[in-house]
């Protein structure tokens, strides 16, 4: 963090959580932060509930927990930042599966940490995405950084297999393109794309085009 910035001494705050214990837990967390910054606390125990409160005050930090009844901790996000583009989001959540931690910074939240949470590191959080960056606590940013080194395994695997022509091939099968769609896009003849595709049948080991779909999906040539 930079240490020229000036964090104001009295943050709204507003914690969205269906679980009254967790909105509980961490009230009394932020009080406990009070040498540092004093939180003025709202609590909002739905999405629904979260949008009212938006519209009706002005919060400089949201914890949004992941996972709530009706509507989503995603779409909570989502329709928060409408309302408010710059208001400052802290993903909570139980779990560090990657797919929650990228459904939620997709949506727009500015950092993610696990209900486990110390005091002091989720202060340095609050303080570092009203910084204007992102914050992972560390079970997370291992997380991230696994996969990451995981699809980088993987280029280099699929680069060592196919062609980049075969390659390019593949993510338009991927993408529900029939031989002749991937002719016409690649200027080539619709033979020549029938013969890519009978080779990368053989080379990945596959007996159709369904599998061909799942080895794209599996080299991450196309979103899951």
């Amino acid at each position: 963090m930079n240490p020229n910035l000036k964090i104001k001494e009295t943050l709204s705050l507003l914690i969205i959580d269906d679980h009254k214990m967790v909105r509980e837990g961490l009230k009394i967390m932020m009080a406990s932060l009070k040498n540092s910054i004093h939180f003025n606390v709202q609590e909002a125990e739905s999405g629904e509930d979260a949008l009212t409160k938006i519209n009706r005050f002005n919060f400089d930090v949201a914890i949004v927990d992941y996972q709530m009844p009706g509507m989503s901790g995603v779409e909570t996000i989502q329709r928060i930042l409408r309302l408010k583009p710059h208001l400052k989001i802290l993903a909570l959540s139980n779990y560090d599966e990657l797919s929650y931690i990228e459904s939620m910074m997709d949506a727009g939240a500015n950092g993610f940490v696990l209900k486990n949470i110390e005091p002091g590191e989720m202060l340095k959080a609050i303080r570092t995405i009203l910084s204007n960056k992102n914050y992972y606590c560390n079970d997370v940013a291992i997380k991230i950084i696994e996969a990451a080194e995981n699809k980088n395994t993987q280029k280099v695997q699929l680069e060592k297999i196919l062609s980049t022509r075969e390659t390019e091939v593949l993510r338009m099968i991927a993408m529900e393109m029939t031989n002749d769609e991937i002719a016409q896009k690649l200027f080539l003849a619709k033979r020549t794309i029938d013969t890519h595709r009978q080779n990368l049948i053989n080379k990945l080991n596959v007996k159709n085009t369904a599998g061909l779909v799942k080895a794209a999906y599996k080299f991450n040539l196309i979103e899951q």
